[in-house]
């Protein structure tokens, strides 16, 4: 437009300005040819629109759906064009109704001059009738007055009416600004730069004259100045429109056609985008009809808010998806539909997402920790208008909520997936806590509330002992999530029997070894690193903490190493023996894991992790001292023993826990060559360990075998990328690899159909965990197995949990019957229960108070020999990660260079190098890059906490830190100059 004008200031034409402005007049904007003429402009067109615009637009965008309007508006009222309704359309095509909305009060106001009434007048017509109250009152009441008398209210837009030609009698364009007093005059010698860039005194988005046809705005430039343009002077204008168009299209990743098309109505010529879109072909599924999977979405489908419960393999996925389906079909409220899926880990995220577009044309979006972070996820609040389902976690939707991003009022219904964590600290219950505020606090804010929906196959029964207890256990599910109905299949029983096929399950009891020298031995090493506590146990603080768990090799060992001894070694304030018990408690920590993981491997396999685990202790600055010198003979004196042991069975027998899995899996491959089979394992290393075992043992081998384990951890933890624990799963269910072994993170939502052996690897859940993992069996005649050590309670543990499941059924016809014979008296308990949580989360919340103390009081050590490292007033926060920016903390570590990239993000990459303490070479954190800065990034659980009295602690979490000592602040742009203008933080080699 710019280059139009100085075309047309550079002529030598005599009326070149007259002429402009007829040509203005004839395209449509008349506002503005009335404007460049000196005439008067009815501001009140403008003020209206500001009236509309400034208090109710985010009313009008978040519950208007354009589409019941812009026929009514086009076709009746004529106060938008047929362009501006397929360009409305197009916006809600590409970024959803909200976008549609956004360009639809953008466009109503610029053409006819009483667009108002118009306007409003639509809005009641379509149901919208709230909206206008809450915009003009006198306008609603003046509608309810001509509805009483049994008139319907006229449209009294007389500048807008149409004639017996269907011809429009006044078409008035608006200006793009017009305060309450101005006047835009046309003096006799036009400036165009007053054209360009002449202020005003409102912002409002200039109106472009004639960008709509590329073409006629050089015609127009030759009609006025009467020459020809030249070449050039095109191809800057087309250069400049691309720029201004660049950023949009874009964004839409769409470019539609655009044609000319003559409006009869008028003569004009309009550049118009074509009325219809090209689309990809989308080809849907069409779903199995399954009378029970209807029966289960029947509540959902009629809006109420319900817990569904049905078991592993009946379909819940796709009773859930025809909810959505059926949510967005079906009008019944005037808000936009948005629906958040709402699941709990990342794998599930996909898996879901993927079955929602099988069968659901919609917009549709993941949002996960795993896709956001490649896809450098900001804000959830811009993607609102772009899509109408999100299959989100529960963390990513608490943290947007959190971070007042979106509200639990941005969503008309909300699906969680297993939703029985939806209780204590889970983030699916932390999501359900702004709805429960709102339905408990103001009568309007309940208004907005979205439906929600929980499915599961099993909602446990907590800690229930009997029917009684479950019920109550039951009742506060539902409570949590606001459920009115509990729903189960009950008139199509039959049909879901013949459609499930349940593993046949066996418990299988385990001897232990009876011959083990190998383990006598390890356990032997321990005792003697044990007497070095005892010796020192007067010089500590807590002497008791000295004394050890009488038996070894289990979990209530760790606990003490971790819970007791460790505490009481961070109070230890003498150098040289806090360092020797550091190093001692360092020894017995990897002896116990070493026993854990023999009880489930072979020998071989924990000495392996025993002198892997002793490689990686830092090595000693300084001279050892005579505690760590005696430590390190025993072990040395001893390892030539092990190994002998390892390979001699008549000294320690082969694992009979092995021994049974592989019978089993030897047993199932020889009926069913093409096998499916999952161990489920307690941990990650074990995974590791087992694959190998399998892939190593002869009778074996030819049954490939791969492990699967959680994205989250480093490699060196036995963790997987994204892209290798997809991979493993994808080859497992084509038959490339016939078993895996895998973590929890298979138990739930892993839909293998071809799965026929299922075994829970020697250790107890819940009730909930057992049927989820027994629930991978999905083929016809599989198996499911428990193998239980004899010696670690697991076998009567999971004989208690076979018991439970029973009695949670019990529980559920009874409250079931109890909705249906008094569901008043349910719905009073219900939200009795509602506001006892509520009154117990307040409570917490002022127990959790954080004691206000000035910055630098408290003192951050190595725990193992506690040198000196920083003060808290010298930890700022990057994101997640809690980093030092003290200029003297490079004095007291040292920095080395990791091999592996812990987090690799477009402005933070986190564990690109290691940090450590100089004195005792422990390490203590990892280095980060930040914005081009390297930054040391620490871990609270290898420092000591120390406050002005010199006392210590040492936490787990840097959760914990902020809810007990000190709170830790984001790094700030003042922060950042300050760095950069200083010495660099760390050296790294």
């Amino acid at each position: 437009m710019e280059d139009l004008l100085h075309t047309i200031e550079d002529s030598s034409h005599g009326e070149k300005w007259t002429k402009f402005v007829n040509i203005v007049e004839r395209k449509g904007y008349e506002y503005v040819a009335k404007a460049l003429r000196g005439e008067e402009v009815n501001s009140d067109v403008f003020k209206k629109y500001t009236r509309l615009l400034e208090p109710h637009k985010m009313n009008l965008v978040e519950r208007l759906n354009p589409e019941d309007l812009l026929v009514t508006l086009e076709t009746q009222k004529r106060v938008i064009t047929t362009t501006d309704r397929e360009q409305i359309k197009a916006e809600m095509k590409n970024k959803g109704p909200m976008a549609g909305t956004i360009v639809l009060l953008d466009r109503i106001w610029r053409r006819f001059e009483n667009w108002y009434r118009a306007f409003l007048d639509v809005l009641c017509q379509k149901e919208y009738k709230y909206l206008v109250e809450e915009i003009d009152d006198e306008f609603a009441e003046e509608w309810d007055k001509k509805i009483q008398e049994g008139n319907h209210p006229e449209d009294i837009n007389q500048q807008c009416s149409v004639d017996a030609q269907g011809q429009f009698q006044n078409f008035i364009t608006p200006v793009q600004c017009v305060s309450d007093n101005d006047e835009y005059n046309l003096g006799s010698s036009l400036n165009i730069n007053s054209l360009v860039s002449s202020g005003c005194s409102r912002t409002i988005k200039p109106i472009s004259v004639s960008d709509d046809n590329l073409d006629e705005q050089v015609k127009n430039a030759e009609e006025i100045t009467g020459e020809d343009v030249e070449e050039t002077t095109e191809k800057e204008v087309e250069i400049t429109k691309t720029k201004e168009n660049h950023a949009n299209e874009t964004e839409s990743n769409n470019v539609y056609p655009c044609k000319s098309v003559e409006d009869t109505t008028q003569g004009y010529v309009y550049c118009v985008e074509s009325t219809s879109i090209e689309d990809k072909e989308v080809i849907l599924d069409t779903f199995e009809e399954r009378r029970y999977q209807n029966e289960l979405a029947e509540p959902a489908k009629r809006g109420q808010n319900c817990l569904i419960i049905a078991p592993t393999g009946s379909g819940k996925t796709i009773v859930a998806v025809k909810i959505i389906q059926h949510h967005l079909q079906v009008k019944t409220r005037p808000k936009i539909k948005k629906i958040a899926f709402v699941v709990d880990k990342n794998n599930l995220a996909k898996q879901q997402h993927d079955a929602i577009q099988r069968f659901v044309d919609c917009r549709l979006k993941v949002i996960s920790g795993d896709t956001m972070r490649e896809e450098e996820f900001t804000d959830l609040s811009a993607l609102l208008t772009q899509y109408d389902v999100f299959v989100i976690t529960a963390q990513m939707l608490v943290n947007a909520m959190h971070k007042r991003d979106v509200s639990i009022e941005s969503f008309t219904l909300l699906i969680f997936d297993e939703c029985h964590h939806c209780h204590g600290g889970h983030s699916f219950y932390k999501t359900m806590i702004p709805y429960h505020d709102k339905k408990h606090g103001h009568l309007e804010d309940q208004i907005d509330l979205p439906q929600i929906v929980g499915c599961t196959a099993s909602i446990g029964v907590g800690k229930a002992k009997n029917v009684d207890q479950t019920v109550e256990h039951v009742k506060v599910m539902m409570a949590n999530l606001d459920a009115d109905v509990l729903v189960s299949v009950q008139r199509n029983r039959q049909e879901l029997a013949e459609k499930m096929n349940t593993p046949e399950q066996s418990i299988v009891k385990i001897q232990t070894r009876k011959t083990d020298e190998f383990g006598t031995r390890i356990k032997i090493l321990m005792t003697k690193t044990e007497e070095c506590l005892k010796e020192a146990a007067d010089e500590m603080d807590d002497k008791y903490a000295a004394n050890p768990p009488t038996t070894k090799g289990n979990e209530q060992y760790t606990q003490w190493l971790q819970d007791v001894l460790l505490k009481a070694v961070a109070k230890v304030h003498d150098p040289t023996l806090s360092r020797s018990l550091y190093t001692a408690r360092n020894y017995l920590k990897i002896y116990n894991e070493g026993l854990i993981l023999y009880s489930y491997a072979r020998a071989t396999d924990c000495l392996n992790a025993i002198i892997e685990n002793f490689e990686e202790l830092p090595k000693p600055a300084k001279t050892a001292t005579k505690v760590e010198q005696h430590l390190k003979s025993l072990f040395e004196n001893e390892i030539e023993n092990l190994k002998v042991c390892t390979t001699d069975k008549r000294k320690s027998e082969e694992n009979p826990l092995l021994l049974k899995l592989k019978e089993i899996i030897v047993d199932t491959y020889h009926n069913e060559s093409d096998m499916r089979g999952i161990v489920f394992v307690r941990t990650r290393p074990l995974a590791d360990i087992l694959a190998s075992w399998m892939n190593e043992t002869d009778d074996l081998k030819h049954i490939k075998a791969k492990k699967c384990t959680g994205a989250q951890a480093q490699r060196t933890d036995g963790g997987m990328t994204k892209v290798k624990q997809k991979e493993t799963i994808d080859l497992f269910r084509k038959g490339d690899f016939k078993l895996i072994f895998a973590t929890t993170i298979a138990e739930e939502g892993l839909d293998i159909k071809e799965c026929n052996l299922v075994v829970r690897y020697d250790y107890a859940g819940n009730p909930i965990s057992q049927i989820q993992a027994k629930g991978r069996g999905r083929a016809e005649n599989s198996r499911f197995y428990i193998l239980a050590s004899e010696d670690k309670s697991v076998a009567e543990r999971e004989w208690t949990n076979s018991l439970k499941e029973p009695m949670m059924e019990d529980a559920m016809l009874i409250v079931q019957q109890e909705i249906a014979t008094n569901n008043e008296r349910f719905q009073l308990q219900k939200q009795e229960l509602q506001r006892l949580a509520k009154r117990q989360r307040e409570a917490a919340a002022q127990n959790k108070g954080v004691r206000e103390v000035p910055d630098g009081q408290y003192v951050l050590r190595c725990l193992k020999c506690k040198e000196y490292m920083c003060l808290s007033g010298e930890l700022r926060k990057l994101g997640s990660n809690y980093a030092c920016i003290g200029q003297d903390f490079k004095d007291h570590v040292f920095c080395k260079k990791s091999e592996q990239v812990k987090y690799d993000g477009k402005n933070l990459k986190v564990g690109i190098g290691k940090v450590g303490c100089k004195e005792c070479r422990e390490k203590i954190g990892v280095v980060a890059l930040y914005k081009e800065i390297l930054f040391p990034v620490l871990q609270i659980k290898s420092l000591k906490i120390e406050d002005d009295m010199k006392r210590g602690d040492n936490v787990k979490k840097w959760k914990t830190v902020e809810e007990r000592y000190f709170k830790v602040p984001p790094i700030s742009l003042v922060d950042m100059e300050k760095i950069s203008e200083a010495e660099r933080l760390i050296d790294m080699d």
